[in-house]
């Protein structure tokens, strides 16, 4: 029999399964984005492959010119112990900062103390320990013989490239039903976004390891947060101003002129709050969707880029400055069939090995594969900061 109902006919009377309805394609996503580093090196095409998952640069530098003194002295002592005495060769005018005297050095022998002529043509005075010496350069007699020679010896720096697999799989009944969304190239979709934002996390606290495992080498890519050892400044408090500007001239000493700041959105708030007469922002294409600020400082221009993944009580108050001209993203193997001619969705070091699951099973397996690390160079370009509070 059939049920009868008396009056209008509203939905709450049809079963379920009778109404269409209406499902905007595709999934939205929660977290979009793949992490602002490897997308800025992206954008910016930092990226080179490799012909091994080692690889290696060198670097060098200037001859120093800034030593520390090794203990006090009076004003009358003509011998000045000194942090590295290989530094010095005779005829060096020394010059200390706190009082303005120039020294004339007489003997150097690479060892400690060196020996020189005090107050040249200024006072003499007495110097203290961890007091900053400045080698201004040589002066020489008159038809003296040449000087020996001082040189700095390169250094050869490592990198370790580190596998990162993800990988998904579709049972065969799964993959021929239709669906609204979620399907199997979405799914691969996500796991790409997965992937890079795994990478993003490994540029930024990875360290580098190598060892072995069942027979073979596993190796771990160096991040950031462990290769900038030298300029680390801990705010431990109130980011303001002149915190802020002394964090960047630590951090432009050596370098280009402008570099990026991947920082907390605490720590852009901050910025945010006392620089507003010295920030321009930029959105849309150009910046392929991130916020990027530009600061106008004395130290040169910085680019200041949120990253969400820097968050709790201790990378919520991080900020890493980077040069990007002293980094490279090194792939190995970043195509099918181990080639390096072809991207996968804009990533040079990506790439989608499809069907690898086994022969009988019903079932397709995809994965995307990346063998890279980041090639960091010379770490003294770069700067951190900790500890911000607000």
């Amino acid at each position: 029999m059939p049920t009868v109902q008396s009056g209008g006919r509203g939905t709450i009377s049809l079963m379920d399964d009778a109404i269409v309805q209406e499902m905007i394609a595709g999934v939205a996503q929660l977290e979009p984005s793949s992490g602002p580093l490897t997308t800025v090196l992206n954008q910016l095409k930092k990226v080179m492959d490799s012909d091994t998952a080692e690889p290696q640069h060198m670097e060098d530098e200037l001859l120093p010119n800034v030593d520390l003194a090794a203990a006090a002295s009076t004003s009358d002592d003509v011998t000045i112990a000194v942090d590295n005495p290989l530094f010095y060769l005779v005829g060096d005018v020394l010059h200390v900062p706190r009082t303005g005297e120039n020294m004339l050095v007489t003997t150097a022998s690479g060892t400690s103390p060196v020996t020189v002529t005090r107050g040249l043509g200024s006072m003499a005075a007495a110097i203290v320990n961890d007091e900053p010496l400045w080698i201004l350069g040589g002066a020489q007699r008159e038809g003296d013989t040449s000087r020996t020679a001082l040189n700095t010896l390169e250094t050869q720096k490592t990198h370790f490239m580190q596998i990162v697999r993800n990988s998904i799989e579709g049972l065969g009944t799964q993959l021929a039903t239709k669906q609204h969304g979620g399907d199997f190239d979405e799914q691969f979709e996500k796991k790409l976004i997965e992937h890079k934002r795994q990478i993003d996390r490994l540029f930024k606290f990875g360290t580098p390891a190598k060892i072995t495992s069942s027979s073979e080498n596993l190796r771990t890519m160096e991040g950031i947060n462990h290769w900038i050892q030298t300029n680390r400044m801990a705010i431990d408090g109130t980011l303001g101003e002149g915190e802020f500007d002394a964090f960047l001239e630590m951090g432009y000493q050596y370098g280009s002129s402008e570099k990026l700041l991947i920082c907390s959105q605490k720590v852009n708030r901050s910025i945010t709050n006392f620089a507003k007469n010295r920030m321009r922002q930029y959105t849309g294409e150009e910046t392929t969707g991130l916020s990027i600020s530009e600061y106008m400082g004395n130290a040169g221009t910085t680019m200041i880029v949120s990253d969400r993944e820097l968050k709790g009580t201790t990378y919520g108050g991080y900020g890493f400055l980077l040069d990007t001209e002293y980094m490279l993203v090194r792939y190995l193997r970043a195509a099918s069939g181990g080639s390096r001619s072809e991207a996968y969705s804009g990533n040079m070091y990506c790439k989608r090995v499809e069907n690898i699951q086994a022969n009988d099973a019903d079932l397709r397996k995809d994965e995307i594969f990346s063998e890279l690390c980041l090639q960091l160079i010379h770490e003294r370009t770069a700067a951190v900061m900790t500890g911000v509070e607000g």
